[in-house]
């Protein structure tokens, strides 16, 4: 199981400070969305600059213009980058073609995990590498999320990495589910000691 470790700041000198003293335990770095709103390209740049060696996420949450947007990520060192699954299909399947043409992983963000199944079944033949399963709501609830997690995993044999307000309290229910990865933000990056509480959730992990 996979640990993804999301830096989702405005100040990426803080988001690098942070990266530095967490990375050791992180699978795969995660360039938030606020990153990337608020220093584009820039940001992934500075990432793969400074951990050339570890996959790097753009969680950029593509909705329009995406064989372009993929090609700019890609060449700033993005080895993988997310798309919104409520957009068309036929926009989701140009992205992946982009995506493998430029040689990076598309990760289907499912935003809400209603109809998870049919999102399911048509995943795999739109060229998605992996789905990021997380809930709309603040605080993520793996009482709802176990509900449905049968019908998701039984519907497709692509990586399901869970994400959204993953904490020590609720740790331990999404372990169970059993995903292929987990991606945690500010349970580490905001903690006290961002670099123990890595350790810690990375200890885990099996």
């Amino acid at each position: 199981m996979k640990l993804q470790i999301s830096y989702n700041f405005t100040d990426l000198n803080e988001a690098l400070d942070i990266a530095r003293k967490t990375s050791d335990y992180a699978d795969i770095i995660e360039v938030g969305p606020l990153l990337i709103y608020k220093e584009g390209i820039n940001a992934i740049k500075q990432f793969k600059f400074n951990f050339p060696k570890k996959p790097i996420f753009a969680n950029a949450k593509i909705t329009a213009s995406a064989q372009n947007a993929i090609g700019l990520f890609a060449q700033s060192g993005a080895t993988l980058i997310s798309i919104l699954a409520g957009i068309s299909q036929n926009t989701i399947k140009k992205a992946s073609d982009e995506a493998k043409r430029c040689g990076i992983e598309l990760i289907l963000d499912i935003i809400d995990i209603h109809n998870a199944g049919q999102f399911m079944l048509d995943a795999k033949h739109l060229g998605i590498d992996i789905l990021l399963i997380h809930n709309p709501s603040s605080i993520i609830d793996p009482t709802e999320l176990s509900s449905q997690w049968q019908s998701i995993q039984g519907n497709t044999q692509l990586p399901l990495y869970i994400t959204d307000k993953i904490n020590r309290e609720n740790i331990h229910q999404i372990l169970n589910l059993k995903p292929q990865g987990i991606a945690i933000g500010s349970a580490i990056t905001k903690s006290d000691n961002p670099h123990l509480e890595a350790q810690y959730f990375k200890s885990l992990l099996s």
